[in-house]
């Protein structure tokens, strides 16, 4: 199915593009993986404050697409980069940075219109992203899914993302990883 999707394509997420996106997270599905409505909003007020260091790592950048198959918008994709990645132990006892691996690095989040779920739009947004020119420069990308996720950890594994510890953390959290070779 992935193979036959031959129109995909990100386009950079505009505010004026929220009417689109926002009424997915209506979705019961949704809400339980990234939360309500107010998301997309949220994620785009983020592109309004000033880079920062997250969880032991220093932010680079945010990027935010949508993703279009012809004229229909089918999902939303978002990358984080870091300038490196890091494993971070929170809660009551939590030690902060306990892993890293020192390689420009991109978080990636995800959601794909409900009524269009199991067409591979996911797998694909996930390949197109990797792809785009302002994350050249990213080496390891990575996603944390919950374990009962399974719609989305078949779409990091069928884009090649392997789990990076099997073990949930803190936060209930399985984060796969893949790594691109430098250019």
């Amino acid at each position: 199915m992935i193979g036959s999707m031959v129109s995909l394509r990100l386009r950079p997420f505009e505010s004026s593009e929220l009417h689109l996106v926002e009424p997915w997270f209506n979705d019961a599905e949704t809400q339980r993986w990234l939360g309500g409505p107010r998301w997309p909003r949220q994620m785009l007020d983020l592109m309004t404050y000033s880079l920062s260091e997250y969880r032991g790592a220093r932010e680079t950048g945010r990027f935010r697409w949508l993703a279009w198959e012809h004229e229909a918008a089918v999902g939303f994709i978002d990358c984080g980069t870091y300038d490196r990645w890091t494993t971070w132990e929170g809660g009551e006892r939590g030690r902060g940075v306990i892993a890293v691996m020192p390689v420009p690095s991109g978080s990636i989040s995800y959601v794909v219109d409900p009524t269009r779920r199991g067409r591979g739009h996911c797998t694909r947004m996930i390949m197109e992203l990797m792809r785009q020119p302002e994350l050249a420069q990213i080496r390891l990308f990575g996603a944390g899914v919950e374990p009962d996720n399974l719609a989305s950890i078949g779409c990091l594994v069928a884009a090649g993302f392997e789990p990076l510890d099997a073990e949930p953390d803190w936060e209930g959290m399985v984060y796969y990883v893949k790594r691109k070779a430098p250019v």
